[in-house]
């Protein structure tokens, strides 16, 4: 939706956009590139499998910017405080005389974005196509609130533990209820060999497995699609790792396409993500499941939480040994399953 409603947009523009230094903020490549050909592109995203649709076109893609920038298309994602944050600090980025142009779906917060950019930025034009909002506006803010929302981006902790996040990041706000689940039966558990974080976000669950008392890892591994969740969980860990025996590894990868390993793993864990509803196919933590069951070693063991309506139970029979329900609460199952 956000490419559609940009392409509609440039082609719609008056007078367009002049060739220059050009920042592109959660942007996916797609069919608007064309309209900005003679721009010289410099590109941030988070997420590993953007990265990778960016590689595949020749540019390499960045986490942060300290540049200043002709024009700036910023495409907003469902986090408010994310959304802030980000235009927050890259508004002072741009240069005198330069573009913003923010666009975000209807359906993930338009009417609140609206009221927040308004709220910094005062001559703003908008615009909607494909279910989107558009906003642009030039570089004429207020300073002050900009400086307010860029703190935004600084780590904090997560209320009721030591644990550091940052916006935009899963389950930012608190410990999701599926992991906090989880969490009560590894805390019970032995752990030794290689042990897989799939999913892995700000190291929730690794940071409470290397918290028990029989923890004798030798290898932790993480794997993690978004970069600023790893790099809490990096923080989060170094807090957490009292077994200097055990190496911890960070990987910055789309689950779905690769695991990157040395070794087969004795077990993995995971709270793994899943499309929105109307996907009746299920498809993201089912691959989740089935990459669990090719890097663990005959007898490996899975511990897999997912809310009770999720249909996974058919790929753990497809894919493991066997299996159990090891329980059911707030609306959550917890499995063990073994290859």
């Amino acid at each position: 939706m956000h490419a559609k409603a940009l392409k509609y947009h440039l082609e719609s523009l008056e007078t367009p956009l002049a060739a220059s230094q050009t920042l592109l903020i959660n942007a996916e490549p797609n069919t608007y590139l064309e309209h900005l050909a003679d721009h010289s592109l410099t590109v941030i995203t988070q997420l590993a499998n953007t990265s990778n649709q960016w590689k595949n076109k020749g540019i390499t893609t960045l986490q942060d910017s300290d540049q200043t920038f002709d024009t700036i298309i910023h495409f907003a994602t469902k986090f408010a405080t994310e959304n802030i944050a980000t235009i927050g600090k890259y508004i002072k980025q741009l240069k005198p005389g330069g573009t913003w142009i923010s666009i975000i779906p209807n359906r993930t917060g338009a009417s609140r974005l609206k009221r927040d950019i308004t709220k910094l930025i005062t001559n703003i034009e908008t615009t909607s196509k494909a279910k989107c909002r558009i906003f642009q506006a030039s570089n004429e803010h207020n300073k002050e609130l900009a400086n307010k929302w860029n703190k935004l981006n600084l780590p904090t902790k997560i209320k009721g533990t030591k644990l550091t996040t940052l916006p935009g990041v899963f389950s930012a706000e608190k410990i999701d209820t599926g992991s906090t689940l989880l969490a009560e039966i590894l805390s019970q558990e032995t752990w030794y060999g290689s042990v897989a974080d799939l999913g892995a976000a700000y190291g929730y669950l690794s940071h409470i497995i290397l918290g028990t008392t029989r923890q004798k890892m030798k290898n932790l591994c993480l794997y993690e699609l978004d970069h600023r969740a790893l790099k809490c969980a990096k923080t989060n860990l170094t807090e957490s790792n009292k077994n200097e025996k055990t190496k911890i590894e960070y990987h910055w990868v789309d689950v779905t396409k690769e695991v990157p390993h040395k070794r087969p793993f004795d077990t993995v864990i995971m709270n793994p993500p899943f499309h929105e509803a109307q996907d009746a196919s299920f498809t993201l933590g089912k691959t989740f499941i089935k990459q669990a069951a090719s890097i663990l070693k005959p007898g490996g063991t899975l511990y897999l939480v997912a809310n009770l309506h999720l249909p996974y139970e058919q790929t753990l029979i497809d894919n493991f040994r066997s299996h159990r329900l090891l329980k059911e609460d707030k609306g959550f199952k917890i499995f063990l399953a073994r290859k």
